[in-house]
């Protein structure tokens, strides 16, 4: 009886890539709220619900660690992070550092084809049918304008916290649904307001119309506390 050949292990590079998809997967599905904040997730959990073995899983949930997604208390178990009010507020404090930088050099450098993929966009979010599709594609909204922008270190700063902002901007939007419900429409609104005076090649207004843009959340932030 002829013996069977042994199961080729996988290349390194198609471990990467599996690696990669499930990082994309989680990160998706974390930024969305499938999974509640402070809740705990585990590897084999994972393993059975994506379907893939627990090593892919392990390396994934350490980039997430890396972004911020997710984070291993002193036990060893991973939970999803809830974002305090302290959370909230560094990371508006640093969103009004990067986008209105961002959208001064957008004014200044932007392409035809940048603000056509804005454009698009925003007609998407127009027709967005469900909350979390409108965080989604707010957070691409801004991830255009820094790549606009054409500078290689803000561009770096932004992607090392991009996926906290995207967090940051799905709860900041529970919040403004919850108080408005008409999230979709003010975010058509304010898009819509914030490229056309980004193609209006204006730097000085492009730029405080950002700061009023990231500004305007504060209304909606729980207030942090005091002590540092």
């Amino acid at each position: 009886m002829p013996k069977k050949s042994p199961a080729a292990k996988p290349s390194k590079a198609s471990r990467v890539r599996l690696s990669q998809t499930v990082f994309s997967r989680l990160s998706r599905a974390i930024i969305a709220g499938d999974f509640p904040p402070g809740s705990r997730v585990s590897e084999p959990t994972l393993s059975v619900m994506l379907g893939v073995s627990r090593a892919p899983i392990r390396e994934a949930l350490i980039e997430l660690e890396l972004r911020g997604l997710v984070e291993f208390d002193p036990t060893g178990h991973t939970r999803i992070p809830a974002l305090t009010p302290r959370d909230i507020e560094e990371i508006h404090v640093v969103r009004l550092m990067i986008d209105p930088v961002a959208a001064g050099l957008a004014a200044e450098r932007g392409k035809p084809e940048d603000f056509a993929a804005l454009e698009a966009n925003i007609a998407a979010t127009k027709s967005a049918q469900t909350l979390a599709d409108v965080s989604r594609l707010d957070a691409e909204f801004h991830d255009r304008i820094v790549h606009a922008a054409g500078n290689r270190r803000l561009l770096l700063c932004w992607t090392s916290l991009r996926d906290q902002f995207a967090l940051w901007l799905t709860q900041m939007q529970l919040r403004q649904e919850a108080v408005t419900h008409r999230t979709r429409q003010d975010t058509v609104e304010s898009h819509r307001t914030l490229l056309d005076v980004i193609r209006s090649g204006d730097a000085e207004k492009a730029s405080e119309q950002a700061r009023r843009h990231v500004a305007g959340w504060i209304k909606l932030m729980p207030p942090a506390p005091k002590g540092r």
